[in-house]
């Protein structure tokens, strides 16, 4: 990994933890995995305070350990878990999204969540009533709707149940499936053997994976009446409800896959606003909403009256002025998206009526966008005209570049130079003979979309490393001042702040609130070039 997502991850975890679980974080991250011993004497920490540091990570999921067998004692090895602490960038976006899709209840649970890293459903709701000061009344309908609001937001995976398996590393579940499989084999097994294990376990994973019950969320029938009969009847006709209740005794945590997923399709169903309009995006958010593993008030968004948003020309009007039936216009719009150069929507050739949502080719569009935006404020129009070129025509030479962007070949090669050296170019060389000889070699350039991507996301993390570093550097300038308000006696009288500290308090916040912001705004252009 690179120095820069080092020191990110690093600044992370001294703003949520503390400078003492920083320390050992930043040996994990800089050595890889360790056991607790190694991490004591590196860090010159005792062997009980290294561990309860470890304790506090992995119950807030950015720690995974594994177990081996090292001659007769089993020595266990920890290590960071880099996605989930870099998540936690998004902590603000999270929140945010909470309160909108869940209104007030989500917004108090995902806090709770984040704050405490895994808790059940009845610790959460607990936590949340006492800090709030509710009387007895208020406080049994508000836990009525947080109870509400938690199963709903695992229902649609916003929360997930935690697993043993979780606080493992990907590839050490791997190997132990991997060798529980080989030693049912009595010889050891040959390449192709291991090639179908690592298959089947895949296939395995999969089907997991898209399995529609949830861990942690247990369904009842209620039935109106204690008569007999068949249950799937009685279900249709609405005589038998189901009642989903989250488990008492299990732990969640945020899902901030999830979250992405849906930031995602916003993303691609404001590909389709900017492109065409309003009712497009409507209609996208829509199939992508069905697309999800669990369908999230289906009925409602198919019952939108898409005639009454439409525009339509004078000769589209039936008689008396009347729209197109609202049927129609899906259809019409359908067969527009399907019919767009960006082919995201298409049919599906293997079904009758059946459409596919293009993922990979979505994210490529968006990908290309911002990197056109970037280039664009950065260097200018031209260089955007050159990365098109390439993305169209491929490997292109310097001359053949000048010729088809019609700008000198002098101008073209700083252009070039520039580009390759930002990251978003690549050259690659072809000799006509063995001895390579620069005058019989062809210098092709290319743009390759996932190192171009990967090349901004590191710049991106040093300017988010800064901007921490920065709101560190604010407060200690001002230590003095900041531990004066925490003051118990402050805080219930700010009387006691004269009029130059409250001056020098307003600044201060105005300069966090900026840096903030700036932060969250790249923390969204790395989630887009690194996680879609």
């Amino acid at each position: 990994m690179s120095t820069h997502e080092n020191k990110l991850c690093r600044l992370i975890v001294r703003e949520h933890f503390g400078p003492v679980v920083e320390k050992v974080a930043n040996v994990l991250i800089r050595k890889g995995r360790m056991p607790v011993g190694m991490i004591a004497r590196i860090t010159s920490l005792t062997s009980k305070r290294v561990r309860e540091c470890l304790f506090v990570m992995i119950q807030h999921n950015i720690a995974v350990y594994a177990e081996t067998q090292e001659k007769t004692r089993m020595v266990t090895y920890y290590e960071v878990n880099r996605p989930e602490l870099l998540n936690r960038a998004q902590i603000p976006k999270v929140l945010r999204s909470s309160r909108e899709w869940y209104e007030r209840e989500g917004e108090s649970i995902a806090q709770t969540m984040l704050l405490h890293g895994k808790l059940t459903i009845t610790e959460c709701i607990n936590d949340i009533v006492a800090h709030a000061g509710y009387d007895k009344r208020t406080s049994a309908q508000r836990i009525a709707s947080l109870k509400k609001s938690f199963t709903r937001m695992v229902k649609e995976k916003c929360l997930i149940a935690v697993r043993p398996s979780d606080s493992l590393t990907a590839t050490d579940r791997d190997m132990a499936e991997e060798k529980r499989e080989t030693d049912k084999m009595t010889l050891p097994p040959t390449a192709a053997e291991m090639a179908a294990i690592r298959r089947t376990l895949g296939s395995q994973r999969d089907q997991e994976l898209s399995k529609t019950n949830i861990v942690g969320l247990k369904r009842t029938l209620d039935s109106v009446d204690t008569d007999g009969g068949d249950k799937r009847r009685r279900l249709d006709f609405g005589e038998l409800t189901i009642n989903e209740e989250v488990e008492a005794d299990v732990f969640f945590k945020i899902n901030y896959e999830r979250f992405i997923i849906r930031w995602r399709n916003t993303q691609i169903a404001e590909l389709y606003e900017a492109r065409l309009n309003p009712t497009a995006k409507t209609i996208m958010n829509t199939i992508l909403t069905l697309a999800e593993e669990r369908m999230i008030n289906c009925k409602e968004d198919l019952s939108l009256d898409l005639a009454e948003t439409l525009e339509f020309q004078q000769q589209e009007l039936g008689i008396n002025g009347s729209k197109p039936k609202t049927g129609e216009c899906l259809d019409k719009y359908i067969e527009i998206l399907e019919a767009d150069l960006m082919q995201i929507l298409k049919k599906d050739g293997g079904r009758t009526g059946q459409y596919v949502i293009n993922l990979k080719a979505a994210s490529k569009i968006m990908k290309k966008n911002l990197i056109q935006t970037v280039i664009s404020s950065r260097f200018g129009s031209p260089y955007v005209r050159i990365m098109n070129m390439l993305l169209d025509k491929g490997k292109l030479e310097e001359k053949m570049i000048s010729k088809f962007s019609m700008m000198p070949v002098k101008d073209v090669r700083e252009k070039l130079t520039t580009l390759c050296t930002f990251g978003v170019l690549n050259l690659q060389e072809v000799p006509k003979s063995q001895d390579r000889t620069p005058s019989r070699t062809f210098y092709l350039w290319e743009v390759i979309l996932t190192r171009a991507a990967d090349a901004l996301v590191d710049r991106l993390y040093h300017t988010m490393g800064n901007l921490r570093q920065r709101r560190f550097v604010e407060k200690a300038k001002r230590a003095v001042l900041l531990s004066k308000c925490e003051r118990t006696d402050v805080q219930a009288n700010d009387s006691l702040l004269n009029a130059a500290e409250k001056k020098e308090l307003d600044t201060l916040s105005g300069i966090l609130e900026m840096l903030e912001v700036q932060e969250l705004r790249i923390a969204q252009v790395v989630m887009t070039l690194r996680d879609f």
